[in-house]
């Protein structure tokens, strides 16, 4: 009789794990995150990972040494809502501190400018230098993470924008995929 109360409340039990769907969820669970492969840039001296669904793209500058955009962010005006610029300019003896200056100077003079945040770090074994800000292109917000790093007497700059109605902060894990695995090569 005992033997039986205990099987009756095992099978009971087991019956409520089943139909409450515990296990079920254990599978579920794991097919939430979506297995997703980067992309990797490897050209003119540089490599980086960037997210599977952003695109490179072609744009001409005496500089631009690279082009990513996130295709899906739209911006009010029909630009790429979410665009990496990268560019590479000799030093020519220019501190990069100095550099950062003047580009920090530059960008200041746009319309509704506003300093957000700066930070000096490693990237790629160098010293980093970062700052972002917001600022108004015809009336739409424009926000920018700039990195600046100068390495085998060039400096690189990794200029990351975004345009209404995308924000830097929604596309931060982009960003950091590209600017955390930056590698100077060759």
């Amino acid at each position: 009789m005992v033997i039986k109360k205990y099987l009756l409340v095992i099978v009971l039990i087991c019956s409520l794990i089943l139909c409450s769907g515990c296990i079920n969820n254990i599978n579920q669970t794991a097919n939430l995150t979506p297995t997703t492969t980067n992309k990797t840039f490897q050209a003119n001296g540089i490599s980086f990972e960037y997210p599977s669904d952003w695109k490179e793209m072609n744009k001409t500058g005496k500089y631009v040494i690279a082009y990513i955009i996130d295709p899906k962010a739209k911006s009010d005006d029909k630009k790429p809502g979410t665009a990496v610029e990268i560019s590479r300019k000799e030093s020519s003896g220019i501190p990069l501190e100095r550099f950062y200056d003047e580009v920090k100077s530059g960008a200041s003079s746009v319309a509704g400018y506003q300093l957000l945040s700066e930070r000096t770090y490693e990237l790629d074994n160098v010293t980093a230098y970062e700052f972002t800000s917001k600022a108004t292109d015809k009336n739409i917000e424009e926000q920018y993470r700039v990195i600046l790093l100068e390495k085998n007497g060039f400096i690189y700059m990794i200029a990351c924008g975004t345009r209404s109605p995308t924000y830097l902060g929604d596309k931060t894990p982009g960003f950091d995929m590209i600017i955390n695995s930056f590698k100077i090569i060759g």
